[in-house]
C-alpha cells in the first residue's frame, strides 16, 4: 500500500471518530447537477479524476463503518463508496456481505446469518471493527463498531462537500428476496430526505434495481457494474439502462473507447485499485473517478502527479 495512515498504530476508540463532521468540510469545485446527472466531468474539471474510498477506505479502517467514511473525509476524497442490504423489517444497512460475515463481524448471543433475514435490531449487535478480513491486513481496527444503518450514515455526511456511490446488494439464493422497485423506492426516499439528488449515484451488479430506479426517479444518477459480463456495446448498454456512468477494468476499455464513452455523456469509473502502477494506468486512461481501499495512498500519489507537471 502506498502512502502513510494518519493514524497512531494500536486499536482506536470509537469515541476518537464522534468528531464535528463540519471540520471535516472542504470545497468541491466539480460538483454541481444538472437534471440528476454530473454537470462537470472531474477529469475535465479538475484535471485529475475524483477519488473514490472504497467502502471508505478498508486499507485503512474497518470498512463501511462510521471511523472509515470520517477518515475518508478527513482525507479529502470526493466520493464515499458503500454497500447496502435490506433487513427483515426492511432496513437498510451499510455492510458489503449479504449474509454477516463471521471473520470479521461477532455478537455474543447472535448468530450470523443473511441479513435479510435478521431484525435491524440484530444486526446492530454484531462488532464488526474489531478484526478485518486478511485481504485488508493494514486496516486498524476501532473495537465495537456496528454497521451503520443508511439513514444514520446519509443524516451525518449530508451537509458535507462529498459525493455518494451507494451499491444495492440483492440476497443470495436461499437468503430470502427483495423486489428491486421496493429497494430503489427505499434509497430514494432517502435521497430526498436528506436533499441529495445529484450527489448521490446508485451502482449496482444487479441491473435490475437500476432499471427500477430510473422509473422511481430519473434525477437519480446511476452506473452499471459488471459491464463486462455483457457481449454488447459498452454504450449501447448504458444508453439501454439509462445509466450515466460505467464500472470498467483495465482489460476492458483502451483510452479511446474511454474518450469516446465520455464524449457521449458516460462516465467511465475504474475498478478498485490499491496500487500506484493501478492508478498510474487508470489516470493515463482518462477515467472519471479511480477507487481505492487507500484514499490516503491515492490522494498522496495524485498530488505528486500533479507538482509533477
Amino acid at each position: 500500500m502506498t502512502g502513510s495512515v494518519p493514524f497512531r498504530s494500536g486499536a482506536v476508540s470509537p469515541r476518537e471518530y464522534s468528531m464535528n463532521i463540519d471540520a471535516l468540510m472542504r470545497s468541491l469545485a466539480a460538483l454541481l447537477a444538472v437534471g440528476g446527472a454530473l454537470a462537470i466531468s472531474p477529469a475535465s474539471a479538475q484535471n485529475r479524476p475524483f477519488v473514490v474510498a472504497h467502502r471508505g477506505g478498508a486499507l485503512l479502517l474497518p470498512e463501511n463503518t462510521l471511523p472509515a467514511f470520517d477518515n475518508a473525509l478527513r482525507l479529502g476524497v470526493d466520493m464515499l463508496e458503500f454497500d447496502m442490504v435490506m433487513t427483515a423489517d426492511n432496513q437498510l444497512v451499510i455492510t458489503h456481505d449479504t449474509s454477516v460475515n463471521p471473520s470479521f463481524c461477532t455478537a455474543n448471543g447472535v448468530a450470523p446469518g443473511p441479513v435479510r433475514a435478521m431484525k435491524l435490531a440484530d444486526v446492530l449487535k454484531f462488532d464488526c471493527g474489531s478484526t478485518h478480513r486478511a485481504i485488508y491486513p493494514t486496516q486498524k481496527p476501532v473495537p465495537g463498531t456496528p454497521m451503520p444503518t443508511a439513514d444514520a450514515f446519509l443524516a451525518r455526511y449530508a451537509k458535507a462537500n462529498v459525493m455518494f456511490f451507494g451499491e444495492t446488494k440483492m440476497p443470495k439464493p436461499g437468503e430470502g428476496s427483495v423486489d428491486p422497485v421496493a429497494f430503489a423506492k427505499k434509497v430514494d426516499a432517502l435521497v430526498r430526505k436528506y436533499g441529495l439528488e445529484g450527489r448521490y449515484i446508485l451502482q449496482s451488479f444487479d441491473w435490475r434495481t437500476i432499471d427500477a430506479m430510473h422509473e422511481v426517479n430519473p434525477r437519480i444518477p446511476t452506473c452499471l457494474l459488471g459491464v463486462w459480463r455483457e457481449k454488447a456495446d459498452y454504450l449501447e448498454l448504458a444508453r439501454a439502462h439509462h445509466a450515466t456512468c460505467l464500472l470498467l477494468r483495465l482489460q476492458d476499455a483502451d483510452a479511446a473507447e474511454v474518450k469516446r464513452l465520455r464524449a457521449a455523456g458516460v462516465q467511465v469509473f475504474s475498478d478498485v485499485v490499491d496500487d500506484e502502477a493501478g492508478w498510474r494506468a487508470y489516470l493515463a486512461r482518462g477515467d472519471d473517478a479511480i477507487f481505492t481501499n487507500d484514499p490516503a495512498g491515492l490522494t498522496a500519489f495524485l498530488h505528486r502527479t500533479a507538482s509533477a507537471r
